[in-house]
């Protein structure tokens, strides 16, 4: 089954004719020229078996509020700056807001009483859901190509931008708190930086890619850079101030088209692709532009044909992922394979062939606990789950 927002999709129908786009890669070779020193802790931790130092609860399971019968697949879900409301969006053409606390303290781990806080009507199948940093509003980038700001208390649109020239957004994301910029990436191959205070049609920059521009991400510690990711295969890092100068940094390494970027620690970006794979990378601080070096790649999940989400725990260096085999992963970044997985299993509702389709973490302190997972499924159902370092080291076999 393939995800109504997946690259692989037949075009949509919704008014604008989309072209396909090839994700062919390109055969010119690049000189590399720059060495990278092998950091002693790497080589230590890929020597070691992965450890789960965590302690994961299922809090609650949310069944789908669509009608019997009704697609309500989850493409994309976010949580506010506070961590205390949770977006999700997708082809139901709703924005629903949960209060995350309705997850956390129910006395049992399946609830149907987490109903939506609000439940938003938009005109178009959603492909993301972002909130402003400053919180109270929430971004949408949908089929039709269009950019849209809800107030998330009134549920009135705040406003609207066509970028993309009617193309499908696959992305959308704001700069950090303060810098008044916002990113969408789209069918048409491009990125563009805009003010969101400024009238429609007032990009500041655009950058080009060879394939519909899939992901898009600012670096949240506060820094002008973009990273973006499309279905050519590719990722890049933009300076924000010189979209126009070309890429930072060129991550060059997947073979399918890259779904989704995220920004780790320490000047680095973890990348998501088609091929099954998220891989972690880095570039010194010294280059003005040049290639990524690919630090580490993590496979065990399964992504061939749909968007099955990739979110990053900052503060614990977690990666999530959900995969077409219905299970949600999650990997350290200092090991190659996931340290947990969970199956989404809920009985009858299996036969349908779903499958964990959007992730997002709450970015909680690492150390004092506090830190949430959802998942949502293509069938419209959610689970949240709360992670808490263990206090004590697990048994772990290191012969």
């Amino acid at each position: 089954m393939t995800s109504p927002s997946s690259p692989s999709s037949p075009p949509s129908t919704s008014g604008h004719q989309r072209r396909r786009h090839s994700q062919e890669a390109n055969d010119d070779e690049v000189d590399h020229g720059i060495t990278f020193p092998a950091r002693p802790e790497e080589e230590d931790d890929e020597l070691s078996p992965p450890r789960l130092e965590w302690d994961f609860r299922l809090a609650a399971t949310v069944p789908s509020p669509a009608l019997a019968g009704a697609s309500d697949a989850i493409g994309s879900v976010d949580f506010d700056p506070a961590g205390r409301l949770l977006a999700t969006g997708g082809i139901a053409r709703k924005v629903r807001i949960y209060t995350v606390a309705d997850f956390l303290h129910k006395p049992t781990s399946t609830s149907s009483s987490c109903s939506p806080a609000a439940c938003i009507c938009v005109p178009a199948k959603l492909s993301s859901v972002r909130w402003r940093p400053e919180g109270g509003a929430v971004g949408c980038g949908d089929y039709d190509g269009v950019v849209t700001e809800y107030d998330a208390e009134r549920g009135v649109a705040s406003w609207e931008r066509d970028e993309h020239a009617g193309r499908r957004v696959w992305a959308l994301d704001y700069a950090p708190h303060g810098a008044s910029m916002a990113a969408s990436g789209s069918d048409d191959r491009t990125a563009h930086v805009w003010d969101p205070r400024a009238p429609s049609g007032t990009s500041w920059a655009t950058a080009r890619a060879g394939g519909a521009v899939l992901c898009v991400e600012f670096d949240p510690s506060g820094g002008p850079q973009l990273a973006v990711g499309s279905a050519d295969r590719r990722a890049a890092v933009y300076d924000v101030r010189a979209l126009g100068h070309g890429a930072v940094a060129s991550m060059d390494g997947h073979a399918r088209a890259v779904t989704y970027v995220r920004w780790a620690p320490a000047r680095r970006v973890v990348t998501s692709a088609a091929d099954g794979t998220h891989r972690l990378w880095e570039w010194p601080a010294t280059a003005v532009s040049g290639p990524a070096r690919e630090v580490r790649s993590y496979g065990g999940h399964v992504s061939g044909r749909s968007f099955v989400g990739m979110g990053l725990w900052h503060g614990a260096g977690l990666v999530a992922s959900g995969s077409e085999s219905n299970h949600v992963f999650v990997y350290d970044l200092r090991w190659a394979k996931p340290v947990w997985v969970h199956p989404f299993g809920l009985g009858d509702s299996d036969a349908g062939g779903g499958f964990v389709s959007a992730v997002a973490w709450r970015q909680g302190d690492a150390d004092g606990g506090g830190g949430a997972l959802v998942a949502g499924r293509s069938d419209g159902v959610l689970k949240m789950f709360t992670c808490q370092r263990r206090t004590e080291n697990p048994q772990v076999d290191d012969q």
